[in-house]
């Protein structure tokens, strides 16, 4: 089990440094980073930190929950080109033989059998379909309303033009019940509680629920419901003067 420490202020601009383009004029940016590269620190401090203060999340548990998965995961990270420092962090989990943390979580401590909930909420899962958005951490100083939106955005644009272009069918996340309400009103996001499972204490958090998002029928409702929302999320188009887009070629490769 590998405990990573929190890096001191010199690191993560050393890291910042290796990441933020020379010539970029936006004040932020969205960006991928495989496991094993260095940059991925910057996401795992950002993780480290935000779930310790929210959470009372420490390293060593972090440690003990996601090391499991530590291969299979990327990291999407919304960096502060101005501050260099990450300002949001995603950690995504692939399908690989560790298999998905929510699906395991939903056995061990919700006590439900994966299969038997899919079928009573009548849904058809795939493992090898599905990815599990295993963290997402937004620091302190991007939690006012006009920044949160911008960093959630950012983080949730880039999920869901990976997912959307890899043909992912599911999404799959255990969310605080609060963080879940806020994804469902402000990105129109259509997750989804599992039918009979119901909140519980997770992690620190009081209340959290394990939910699902069904890609393409996301995509076509917003097309329908909301098409400039659907662009932003889907093709990454809408605010680009204020967040630098991710690299999608490049994001691509790193997913498959």
């Amino acid at each position: 089990m590998t405990v990573f420490a929190e890096l001191g202020q010199s690191e993560v601009l050393r890291l910042a440094g290796a990441v933020i383009p020379a010539s970029c004029t936006e004040p932020m940016g969205t960006y991928l980073f495989r496991s094993e590269e260095p940059e991925a620190e910057l996401a795992r401090h950002l993780e480290r930190v935000v779930f310790l203060e929210a959470f009372g999340n420490t390293p060593e548990l972090l440690a003990e929950e996601y090391g499991p998965y530590e291969a299979s995961s990327v990291f999407v990270c919304v960096m502060d080109h101005l501050r260099r420092v990450p300002a949001g962090a995603m950690r995504i989990v692939l399908p690989s033989p560790a298999g998905c943390k929510t699906f395991h979580d939903l056995e061990s401590v919700w006590h439900q059998d994966v299969e038997d909930v899919g079928s009573r909420t009548g849904l058809a899962l795939d493992r090898d379909r599905t990815w599990d958005v295993a963290t997402l951490a937004v620091a302190d100083a991007y939690r006012g309303k006009a920044a949160t939106g911008l960093v959630t955005l950012g983080l949730y644009q880039a999920l869901t033009m990976l997912a959307w272009r890899s043909e992912v069918d599911w999404l799959v996340a255990i969310l605080d019940v609060p963080v879940f309400r806020m994804i469902r009103w402000k990105l129109r996001m259509t997750f989804a509680g599992f039918t009979g499972v119901h909140p519980l204490p997770y992690l620190g958090s009081p209340a959290s629920l394990p939910v699902w998002c069904n890609v393409d029928a996301g995509e076509r409702r917003l097309a329908e419901t909301d098409p400039e929302l659907r662009s932003l999320l889907f093709e990454g188009v809408g605010i680009e003067p204020a967040l630098r887009p991710l690299d999608l070629a490049r994001s691509l490769w790193v997913v498959h």
